[in-house]
């Protein structure tokens, strides 16, 4: 049963990957990268729908279109707030921003979207479980067993990465932060102490070293950017903002320039 519901959690992260591309798509009058991982799957859809499908087989086995409803999005309002602060605390990044839609809490949920994940529960519970659990209750143990082997492979090889590809931009900002005040630090440093006598010229060529550190910064800075191929890119992209993090302003400054390379390779 265990192999079943993890091919299940599979099935429905990526029928949760294009139900949240299309809903965003339609909300924004724009195709929207949805989604943390490189592979066409929203992990927080298959554990939502696994939850609501054992909870209302298993443990609340009488129920009602409305009760499913407003379980459904009760349930989904509290995982959707826990992930999110989560994945901000752990990278100072967030997927997505309620922060403009009414009756929001802290820009992580808010009752339009719990609304649309009761109507969602709605479709799994009547629609979509009647036609795929018994497809999956008849098949061999055996089968069973290896298709939620590769599920699990598949999906942790992809949680991995991008992980890693996540992790490597917030460091390589970062660290290119550090380096280039290090080296401005230093080189004003020896230049203020041997200019003290210049007098008028010294401002001058102050205003002179600002201009060149703000293009040898925006230099560096887009170098990064541009050396996200379009895959990497596409993990980052998913990327709402950065917030919480002394490196924010500078992580969603290189995070819009590669979102403006997405735009230039896709025009």
């Amino acid at each position: 049963m265990t192999s079943r519901f993890v091919i299940y959690f599979a099935l429905l992260s990526v029928v949760g990957y294009f139900y949240e591309c299309l809903a965003m798509t339609i909300w924004a009058g724009k195709w929207e990268n949805r989604g943390f991982l490189f592979g066409p799957a929203i992990p927080i859809y298959g554990a939502g729908a696994t939850i609501g499908t054992i909870l209302f087989t298993y443990f609340y086995t009488s129920y009602s279109y409305m009760s499913v409803f407003l379980i459904s999005m009760a349930a989904s309002a509290i995982l959707e707030y826990v992930v999110h602060y989560v994945l901000e605390k752990t990278f100072h990044a967030y997927w997505w921003d309620y922060s403009m839609a009414p009756l929001n809490i802290n820009g992580r949920i808010c009752l339009p979207a719990s609304i649309g994940f009761g109507i969602a529960g709605l479709i799994i519970i009547y629609v979509i479980n009647p036609y795929i659990m018994p497809k999956l209750m008849a098949m061999n143990d055996e089968t069973a067993q290896l298709l939620a082997l590769i599920s699990v492979a598949l999906m942790s090889a992809d949680l991995t990465a991008s992980v890693s590809v996540i992790s490597n931009f917030i460091k390589r900002v970062e660290n290119t932060e550090n380096s280039i005040n290090e080296q401005m630090d230093s080189f004003v440093g020896s230049f203020l102490d041997e200019s003290k006598a210049v007098g008028n010229r010294f401002y001058s060529a102050m205003d002179k070293i600002g201009e060149k550190k703000r293009k040898y910064v925006d230099y560096r800075f887009e170098r990064i950017a541009e050396s996200y191929g379009d895959m990497y890119a596409h993990v980052i992209s998913g990327i709402k903002g950065f917030r919480g993090n002394r490196y924010s302003a500078r992580l969603n400054e290189v995070l819009s320039k590669v979102k403006r390379k997405i735009k230039r390779t896709k025009e």
